[in-house]
């Protein structure tokens, strides 16, 4: 950021004392407007209105502080203002930086700041590491129709008679788990369910199957829940024996 130069005699120099105090604090407000936008001294009349009064600006032409459009001054360095401009005597000669001056002073610290930035990052700082290379994508387990052989693992009939011992219901036997699979394996297939694997779904069925009677005494293994055409005939088959079974006992 560059500076606006006022020198410490300026209290008292006769161009100051002639433009009285009112005249002395435009010069120096438009002074910093000149540092701060690289204008090398000019200072647009837009600005010289908005900041001072007209009788003000007139001050600082009479006493030479300024120079008007076609001025005269012999000083070399004193530029010739667009007309409605004013320029500032002296700007730059010795006092302030010109435009180009500032922008190559600012272009050397940049280019310094960067060498330093170099220099650390060759020193200090490991180079980054090139971008991970994106993972590839989760192969998706291939899904198939339930064979018709299908059976349960042994885990899975160890899962299944533990769910069902904390739900309090019985264990089944060899031939109700053998009922249950034949039942699961035909309901998947009416309705062309389709998995990666069957064990889960087994295990679901088989904790929530009910017995009617022990299978020691012939019993059968009702489904909980939703039933189909084919459990409705083995359910309508059941309630059948055992019609028969209380009626000859009650013969008997």
């Amino acid at each position: 950021m560059p500076w606006f130069v006022v020198d410490d005699s300026a209290h008292m120099h006769p161009k100051i004392l002639k433009a009285t105090n009112a005249g002395f604090g435009l010069w120096v407000r438009c002074g910093s407007y000149a540092a701060q936008h690289l204008t090398d001294g000019i200072v647009p009349g837009a600005i010289a209105r908005q900041y001072g009064t007209p009788a003000q600006v007139r001050k600082l032409v009479a006493a030479g502080l300024w120079h008007e459009h076609g001025h005269t001054c012999s000083h070399p360095k004193c530029q010739q203002p667009a007309p409605g401009d004013y320029y500032m005597h002296d700007y730059l000669d010795p006092y302030n930086p010109s435009r180009r001056e500032v922008l190559a002073r600012r272009e050397r610290a940049a280019e310094k700041k960067r060498k330093q930035r170099g220099q650390q990052l060759g020193l200090d700082e490991a180079p980054p590491a090139p971008p991970a290379p994106p993972r590839p994508p989760r192969p998706r387990a291939e899904t198939r129709p339930i064979p018709e052989d299908w059976q349960p693992a042994d885990e899975d009939v160890a899962d299944a008679q533990l769910a069902r011992a904390d739900a309090g219901l019985p264990q089944l036997t060899a031939q109700q788990l053998d009922v249950v699979t034949r039942k699961f394996v035909r309901r998947q297939l009416d309705d062309r369910a389709t998995a990666a694997a069957w064990g889960g779904r087994w295990r679901q069925w088989a904790e929530r199957e009910r017995v009617d009677t022990p299978a020691a005494d012939g019993g059968d293994v009702i489904p909980f829940g939703r039933r189909g055409p084919q459990t409705e005939d083995l359910f309508d088959a059941a309630m059948q024996r055992a019609q028969a079974r209380s009626a000859q006992e009650g013969a008997s």
